[in-house]
């Protein structure tokens, strides 16, 4: 199972926050919900993955997507806090030649910025 919540930070930027595990059979609840709350308004995203226990190749599709149809609105998606397991998923994928992976909530608004 997985879950996402959305908050607006006070600088405007969306935050996402996904716990659980993003496989096959959970990815196909949260897709559509992640890709509206997020490209119709050409957010500036942060999504915190330090709650991800685990992470598969539908879920690095998701990212993808959603991180091109953004930044054809000048909008942007990074990604942080995820774990070392989860972390070594998106470095094997290059994630972070699309998008900015960072550390942590401080590094991800600064590149959201």
């Amino acid at each position: 199972m997985a879950n996402m919540a959305i908050t607006t930070l006070s600088n405007g930027i969306t935050n996402v926050q996904l716990t659980g595990r993003l496989d096959v059979t959970t990815i196909a609840g949260l897709e559509l919900k992640f890709t509206a709350s997020l490209v119709p308004i050409s957010a500036r995203a942060v999504v915190d993955l330090s709650g991800i226990e685990f992470m598969g190749s539908m879920a690095l599709r998701l990212f993808i997507s959603c991180a091109k149809a953004l930044a054809k609105n000048k909008g942007k998606l990074v990604l942080f806090g995820a774990s070392a397991a989860v972390q070594e998923v998106l470095d094997i994928a290059g994630l972070g030649a699309i998008m900015p992976v960072v550390p942590d909530l401080e590094a991800a608004i600064k590149a959201a910025l």
